[in-house]
């Protein structure tokens, strides 16, 4: 029996991209990809043996090669559970991309990340948070700051959730606004003078390669869905360390680490001070593919393989 590697999606149209590219990259190596969704999965637990199956199927060592999982959430949280309770019934028999990360850390929002990266001495940009809108005024802290401030939701991607602010009269207005029982959920900071920042894929514990975000036009975000544009980057040796160091402290295989300057005007891009502004454990990577050239999708593969001993 041949054996396969499993991606799981949301949809058909999630990570449509990045499970193509897997696919099309482990038929060139001999390997068949078994595209799912998180529905397909179903469990038996039976007189104390627990089974994992999709669409009827047992996932096991005999079967599988190796997983890959895309994004998960919903808002009930139970394709997340889902995964988790797939990896432990499979435990270490399956090479699962990411197993230590998902099993550590549910949700990998924004605010728990800052967390751990304080803890293990990765620098972040100065930061509040606040749980009343009392405290939000009270603080003043854009005196500290200076404007305009940075807000973004815990829980956002794709720079879909953040906002900047280029006064108070802008900041008040949309404190306002916002049901105070999820204020906590938001991340005040300080606004860089860069326009631009680093994406990292790291693999394996190893950087893969990295390129520059530029945001385009009046556009403060510089995400490549948003329009962004990309070109390859010349990593230096201490944001390579800084990027391993936030995949292994993470507990990932496979992320994208967004490092961000703290830049004066005139300075060369190479210098001033490099901030890890979030990690992301199920990255994109057409961007990535397209500016730097790097072929991701076989590297995962490989990785796989590898790790399987085959």
């Amino acid at each position: 029996m041949n054996k396969k590697i499993i991606t799981f999606t949301m949809s058909l149209r999630q990570s449509q991209f990045e499970v193509d590219r897997l696919e099309t990259e482990a038929k060139k190596l001999g390997v068949e990809v078994n595209r799912s969704l998180y529905k397909d999965l179903s469990f038996k637990v039976e007189n104390g043996v627990a089974k994992a199956l999709v669409r009827g199927e047992e996932i096991n060592s005999e079967n599988t090669l190796g997983m890959w999982f895309r994004v998960a959430g919903t808002r009930s949280g139970k394709y997340t559970e889902a995964r988790n309770l797939l990896l432990r019934i499979v435990g270490k028999d399956i090479l699962a991309i990411n197993r230590e990360g998902y099993l550590g850390w549910n949700r990998m929002g924004k605010i728990a990340q800052h967390g751990v990266f304080l803890e293990n001495d990765i620098p972040v940009i100065p930061t509040r948070i606040f749980y009343t809108k009392n405290q939000v005024m009270e603080s003043k802290f854009w005196r500290e700051f200076g404007w305009p401030i940075i807000a973004k939701h815990e829980r956002g991607y794709q720079g879909k959730s953040v906002r900047k602010f280029d006064d108070f009269k802008e900041l008040r207005r949309f404190v306002r606004k916002i049901n105070e029982k999820n204020l906590g959920m938001f991340l005040w900071q300080k606004c860089l003078p860069t326009k631009w920042d680093i994406r990292v894929i790291v693999l394996g514990g190893k950087v893969l390669g990295s390129m520059k975000r530029s945001a385009a036009g009046d556009e403060f975000r510089s995400n490549f869905s948003l329009g962004g544009s990309v070109e390859p980057w010349n990593l230096s040796e201490n944001d390579r360390v800084l990027a391993e160091k936030v995949a292994k402290v993470c507990g990932l295989d496979y992320c994208g680490v967004d490092i961000m300057k703290d830049l004066p005007t005139g300075r060369q891009a190479t210098e001033g001070k490099s901030f890890i502004l979030e990690v992301n454990r199920q990255c994109q990577f057409k961007g990535f593919e397209q500016s730097t050239g790097i072929n991701v999708a076989k590297a995962v593969v490989e990785l796989i393989l590898e790790r399987s001993g085959k």
